[in-house]
């Protein structure tokens, strides 16, 4: 047996694993015969600073990074290793930031300070980075590879179109949803523009058992015979394995049944449109469902019981109820919590953190305004928070996603639809953000200006007020960011007949051109159907003034706001735009601890709705209060006279609350929230339940009502929409009613979060000149690889790829013996990670020497994979900028070791070659049977 020595074994085992250590107590003359490089500051033996000396200094409002201070213990030692230095400086100074500031024991004074440092240093050590130039290396920011792929693709156009799950069992039983009155009719167009519309009625198939198989079988009978192409299918979802654990093992108890759905397989050729003979109202709400205040519980920790306060588990829903007497709403497999007349409940995309609006369109489809703060539908955000308009049909698919497209963060708070289909948005933007679209000037005159740089706003720290128009196609038309000094908000938007835009807002400073009253005031704002800016108007109390919504009737606009707890109601003549003439107020008196919950028009009259502790100044109660707060609904006179004053309470004996309000069929439907007894519905479903109401307010009777609960047994109604023939015998087929949407709008501003004018940044070869790529409103990924190509001079590869139901951007070395740089775009306006490119180094590899290295025939490459965006901001945030910072300090420590390899001698390089001797085998194995023993391998 050859003896083992433990030294060489440790050795053995560090190098296997990528470690560095000496061997035995050789390591000073061995260092001393072979050192060419300079001791680096992550060494024991460095006499660098250490990390909590620099945190110290930083702290203190010293620099990150002094190339200068950085000491090289080697004379004569390549400039290379004091720049990579310097950055690991900068890089573990970071990180000693990020670990403080996930410190347990550190105060929220502290943290301040310590962010404040974080995003200073990231700028230093991003911009040393950036203009870092080494001989014998090349370090990017960002990442190497072979390639740049958009991980954001724009959708192709595929004749899919999958149902909800309608069945749990075999294709083969009686489909429970099936059954009853089932009729139902589908047009289809052609591209010659011949319609025919073919009528559906399962009464049809006589005795034959309506399954998953037979009405496939009936529907496609019926387009075969039309001569169309177009085809049902039976999508089958295989029954998930069911488990249960006993003493601490899991036992497999086989699979549930397995679902079914329905699948059309289209024809691009073939326009469908569905639609019902029969029709009611369908009721559509948003719910944050689950407990927001989760109760606290205790573990141990270091010996000692501390309190937990878990972090709630929320989810945000789509409902859909059916309000008529047609029973279209079924049960579907697995839907919990479910409640008569509930058609389905759907979970919103993942990102989703908030709905504020929901309006139905005059094609069926639902509008949503929701806030999100990651990415949505495929959608990579810029910043930490963005707004996102979403339209989903009638049967709860999601057609599309448009998001903002701000760089720092957004909240949506009011939307509208107009007759044309156009859609407005508004709420509040923080940062960069680049209006577009809206003319200069009239006329022959008349231009469209070029985003030359992202607009910060007077104070990038504080929310501006913004607006922004889509098409009915969802693209954006025009955008504008308007803002005080102080915090704004665009709260509220209405479309005036001509297309003009209206805009009601709130804030704390003056508008440009206005006085402010104190503390937050209202304003009103006209815009042209063009998006050019017409008037504005600030008016409020020194107090805390809230708006609360507004509507137009004809060439007058009605604005509604809280002030001092008082409702009031302005009617300003807008027949000069330029000029607005308040022609009317009144006030409706105190609430009461309530709210307004939103104002629309309905038959000429103004609807007003909320919650009230109070009775308000309305006359003509049509049904009255019965609870010390109730929800309300009250009609009056669009001249704001008391000629048609009407009102409703409606709620029980305890706090019932409106979060959300619409009209509809000569009803006004109301949503929130209740905890007690409501007429007609006694017992509660769960702990805080949510409520739905059609009310018909002349008459003061409840047409219609229903209570639900969510995850819990909790939820917080949010939004409510009411399409007056939405619900249907299609809600049973799982099928929207009107327009199958296959295909979705190819604009690279419409399908990710680029915005127009935003850019980046292409070096053909790395460290040569940058082109900049700006990317405007009409561009495509076709439209962008030819202008990345032409701005190159042909020097790069760009060219559109598929990848699954998208297409993506692809940009690649024009051969093999060349390389480029990807850079982001400056002044705020970086396109990168709305595209999801990565910044850094494009190249191909070739083999020389048994080693893959760059093909232009340039030094090795390294990339960091930072994101410039790396903050402290939340302890996610805080845990990803640890684990980045030190991967990247990982990435320098093996350029340094490359470097100092390339350094040495050919003499010390140089690889033996030949037969290995038999006695050195036999060594090596048994240095490879001892790791596996002090390893388990």
């Amino acid at each position: 047996m050859i003896s083992l020595d433990t030294n060489l074994l440790l050795g053995y085992y560090q190098a296997r694993n990528g470690l560095s250590a000496a061997v035995g107590g050789t390591s000073t003359n061995v260092a001393a015969s072979t050192a060419k490089a300079p001791t680096p500051p992550w060494s024991t033996l460095s006499a660098a600073p250490k990390a909590d000396e620099m945190l110290k200094s930083v702290m203190m409002g010293r620099k990150f990074i002094d190339e200068y201070q950085t000491q090289l213990d080697v004379k004569g030692a390549s400039e290379d290793y004091r720049q990579l230095f310097a950055i690991h400086q900068g890089l573990s100074t970071l990180e000693a930031l990020a670990r403080k500031a996930d410190d347990k024991d550190t105060t929220a004074a502290e943290l301040k300070r310590i962010q404040a440092s974080f995003t200073r240093g990231m700028a230093e050590v991003s911009g040393y980075i950036d203009d870092a130039n080494f001989e014998k290396l090349r370090l990017t920011y960002g990442d190497v590879a072979d390639k740049g792929k958009t991980a954001v693709g724009v959708p192709k156009t595929v004749p899919k179109y999958m149902t909800s799950t309608l069945h749990q069992g075999t294709a083969t039983d009686a489909v429970e949803a099936f059954q009853g009155d089932m009729k139902f009719s589908v047009k289809i167009r052609l591209p010659n523009k011949v319609e025919k519309t073919i009528d559906f009625d399962l009464a049809e198939m006589g005795s034959t058992t309506r399954s998953m198989n037979e009405v496939v079988k009936y529907i496609n009978a019926k387009l075969s015979g039309a001569g169309f192409s177009t085809r049902f299918a039976v999508e089958k979802i295989a029954g998930a394995e069911k488990t249960t654990e006993v003493n601490g093992r899991t036992i497999k108890l086989g699979n549930e049944p397995d679902k079914f759905a329905l699948k059309i397989q289209g024809d691009t050729t073939e326009i469908l449109t569905f639609s019902a003979p029969a029709t009611s109202p369908a009721v559509y709400i948003t719910q944050t469902a689950g407990d927001p205040k989760p109760a606290k519980t205790t573990k141990v920790e270091d010996g000692k019981v501390v309190t937990v306060t878990p972090d709630p588990k929320l989810t945000e829903e789509l409902i859909k109820f059916e309000t008529g007497t047609t029973s279209d709403a079924v049960r579907r497999p697995g839907d919990v919590n479910w409640v008569e007349g509930r058609v389905f409940n759907v979970a919103l995309p993942e990102g989703v953190e908030k709905v504020h609006k929901t309006v139905t369109g005059p094609d069926g489809a639902l509008y949503m305004l929701a806030d999100v703060n990651d990415t949505v539908d495929g959608q990579t955000i810029k910043g930490a928070g963005d707004v996102a308009l979403m339209k989903f049909d009638s049967a709860g698919k999601l057609v599309y996603t448009r998001t903002l497209g701000a760089s720092a963060d957004a909240t949506g708070l009011g939307l509208a639809v107009g007759p044309d289909g156009q859609i407005a948005v508004s709420g509040s933007v923080t940062g960069g953000f680049a209006a577009s679209g809206v003319p200069i000037g009239s006329g022959a005159l008349e231009t469209v200006p070029k985003v030359l740089k992202a607009d910060n706003g007077v104070d990038e720290t504080k929310p501006d007020s913004f607006v922004a128009v889509f098409s009915a196609a969802g693209d954006e038309v025009w955008s504008q960011r308007m803002g005080a000094r102080d915090d704004d908000e665009a709260t509220s938007v209405a479309f005036g007949a001509d297309g003009s835009l209206y805009v009601l807002g709130r804030t704390k400073g003056a508008m440009p051109g206005q006085t402010t009253s104190g503390n937050w005031d209202s304003y009103l704002r006209a815009f042209d159907a063009e998006g050019r800016l017409k008037s504005t108007t600030q008016f409020g109390t020194s107090g805390e003034d809230k708006p609360a919504g507004l509507v137009v009737d004809g060439t007058n606009v009605v604005v509604a706001s809280i002030e001092g707890g008082e409702v009031k109601l302005r009617r300003y003549d807008m027949t000069d735009p330029k000029a607005p003439a308040l022609s009317a107020n009144r006030s409706l008196g105190t609430l009461g601890g309530g709210s307004i919950a939103g104002v629309t028009m309905d038959g000429g009259n103004i609807v007003i709705a909320g919650s009230t502790g109070a009775t308000l100044g309305v006359a003509n109660t049509t049904r009255a209060s019965s609870g010390s707060v109730d929800a309300f609904a009250a009609r009056i006179s669009a001249d704001l006279s008391s000629s048609a004053d009407a009102i409703a309470y409606y709620g029980g004996s305890g706090d019932d609350r409106a979060t959300a309000m619409t009209v509809a069929d000569g009803k006004v439907w109301l949503t929130g929230t209740t905890k007690t007894d409501l007429p007609d519905m006694t017992n509660p479903v769960g702990k805080v339940d949510g409520f739905a109401v059609g009310l018909d307010i002349g008459a003061g009777v409840v047409a219609w009502s229903q209570r639900f609960t969510g995850s819990e047994k909790m939820t917080a109604p949010s939004s409510i929409a009411v399409d007056a023939s939405g619900a249907s015998a299609l809600d049973r087929l799982g099928l929207p009613s009107g327009k199958v949407e296959y295909s979705d709008s190819q604009l690279v501003t419409s399908a990710t979060a680029a915005r127009p004018g935003d850019t980046f940044q292409i070096r053909r070869r790395i460290g040569g000149p940058a082109v900049t790529i700006t990317i405007d409103a009409n561009d495509t990924l076709e439209t962008l690889a030819k202008k990345i190509q032409r701005a190159t001079s042909f020097g790069v590869k760009a060219e559109v790829v598929s990848d699954g139901d998208v297409r993506k951007l692809q940009i690649r070395p024009q051969n093999s013996r060349s390389s480029l740089e990807i850079l982001g775009g400056k002044g705020g306006l970086d396109a990168l990670e709305a595209l999801g490119l990565h910044e850094g180094f494009v190249r191909s590899t070739v083999m020389q020497d048994e080693k893959m290295v760059p093909g232009d025939g340039g030094s090795a490459m390294y990339g960091l994979k930072m994101a410039r965006d790396l903050s402290l901001s939340t302890k996610d945030d805080i845990k990803a900028a640890i684990d980045k910072l030190t991967m990247a300090m990982s990435v320098l420590r093996g350029a340094y070791r490359d470097l100092e390899q390339g350094m040495k001698p050919a003499s010390e390089t140089k690889k033996a070659t030949g037969e290995v001797p038999a006695y050195l085998k036999n060594q090596l194995a048994n240095y490879q049977a001892g790791l596996n023993r002090l390893t388990g391998g």
